[in-house]
């Protein structure tokens, strides 16, 4: 298997194997995201543990087999044994130790604290708000132990262009797939097959062996705990939009203070859900929420939303979704443009650079509420831009709207207006705003990979 991406993360861990000393290193990140993978590319020699949720006992021997013939007494001899003798050791999944034995962690910790052997310990898991527990909670035995803790994210844009690039794929269907699988490597390797749309659709997520059906279900259950009925509910209300509370609460009939704990606890502990700022107002109400990862924004729309439609007509399902499709590859259109805004920038096709980016929206002097896709500050300008993700171009009344709505920003800097049409324009005619269309994307795309 092709090894893409990840170059920043490869160096920085044999960077690390080079160095004398002990050296713990905590990598999380939800599953699917390559990191068994990642570890044993820049470890091939280490010694590889994998934490299932058997119990204790049969856990250890199966461990000890793996070093002697034989079996230790307990925890603290395998620990004592293991960072005392061996160079690089990977435990995978460490996080199940809490339902195996949790004094496990405080073993680790008395006999970490008291080694000075050359030993490089990995300690890997997928449930994020497990991992975060174990190493950041104070109270917890082995705070403050890892030397680096690392969070394995999603391919950005780049990495998913390069990868599906090598498959095959056109830009226009490198972002519709972008929009539906996000940036999980393990997701991205079923398209390697290149298959008409309809078909992989069909055979990812509304087949009857379709892998991806229950795939929110099996990163996500495990993560909640017993109160998954309630995150998986407020996920559902937020969907692929940016919603404000109000409407999370209208749509999944919860109380404000009981909708707004899932919130809290999906943005600071699970990095599920994030922030969304209204980039120019002063005032800090009205704040929105959006699903930070493309792939549960996709399934919880249109597959966890329509599970009994999927189990009892999959077909209609499945022409719900593709006809529907272009609404979420719409909003993704969005994050690609906010990407690639530096690359604009070192390519010529802006004239600024913003200090920072986001989206805003405002009611207007006609009473209409008008939403701006992105907007960039400068000390001396405002960038705004308008996203279209259409298989018609942009006409002479889109741009003007465009610009009549833009005035209803009050702003005194000097405005640069951008319009990204994915099927171009009308007219090409020399005026007010800067035009970027898909292939323009796709030539400053390629640029960036060949410098």
């Amino acid at each position: 298997m092709q090894f893409f991406n990840r170059t920043e993360e490869m160096a920085f861990l044999k960077k690390i194997k080079g160095q004398n000393g002990k050296h713990m290193i905590v990598l999380y990140g939800p599953r699917r995201i390559g990191k068994t993978y990642l570890l044993r590319n820049a470890y091939p020699e280490a010694n590889y543990f994998f934490v299932d949720t058997r119990s204790s006992e049969t856990l250890l021997k199966d461990f000890s087999r793996r070093i002697f013939d034989g079996s230790f007494e307990n925890w603290d001899a395998f620990f004592k044994y293991l960072l005392n003798s061996k160079r690089i050791v990977i435990i995978d999944e460490f996080q199940n130790f809490l339902r195996v034995d949790s004094s496990i962690f405080s073993i680790l910790q008395n006999i970490w604290d008291n080694t000075e052997s050359n030993i490089l310990l990995i300690l890997s898991g997928s449930y994020v708000g497990m991992m975060k527990k174990i190493f950041l909670d104070l109270k917890e035995p082995l705070f403050g132990r890892s030397e680096y803790l690392i969070q394995l994210k999603e391919f950005n844009f780049f990495g998913v262009f390069e990868m599906l690039k090598n498959f095959g794929y056109t830009l226009e269907e490198i972002i519709t797939w972008y929009a539906i699988l996000g940036g999980v490597p393990k997701y991205l390797w079923y398209l390697e097959s290149k298959k008409p749309f309809e078909t992989l659709i069909e055979e990812l997520f509304f087949g009857n062996f379709a892998p991806l059906k229950e795939e929110g279900k099996n990163l996500l259950v495990g993560e909640f705990g017993t109160e998954h009925a309630g995150y998986f509910a407020v996920l559902e209300g937020i969907g692929y939009f940016d919603r404000e509370i109000g409407e999370i609460c209208d749509r999944t009939k919860m109380e404000r203070t009981k909708a707004m704990k899932y919130i809290n606890e999906l943005m600071t502990h699970y990095d599920i859900v994030e922030k969304v700022e209204n980039k120019l107002s002063k005032s800090k109400r009205g704040a929105r929420y959006k699903i930070r990862g493309n792939f549960l924004s996709f399934w919880f729309k249109y597959i966890y939303s329509n599970q009994d439609t999927i189990e009892f007509n999959p077909k209609s399902a499945l022409d719900f979704t593709i006809k529907n499709i272009n609404e979420i590859i719409g909003r993704t259109f969005e994050e690609v443009v906010k990407f690639l805004i530096p690359s604009f920038y070192k390519n010529r096709v802006i004239p600024v650079m913003p200090e920072s980016i986001g989206k805003h929206w405002l009611k207007a002097p006609d009473g209409k509420v008008y939403e701006f896709d992105i907007v960039g500050e400068a000390k001396d300008a405002l960038i705004i831009f308008e996203c279209k993700w259409r298989n018609k171009k942009a006409s002479e009344s889109d741009l003007n709207n465009f610009v009549q709505k833009s005035k209803f920003i009050k702003d005194q800097r000097k405005r640069i207006l951008v319009f990204v049409s994915k099927s171009g324009f009308e007219s090409n005619k020399d005026d007010e705003i800067i035009k970027i269309d898909l292939d323009m994307i796709e030539e400053i795309v390629n640029k960036e990979f060949n410098r």
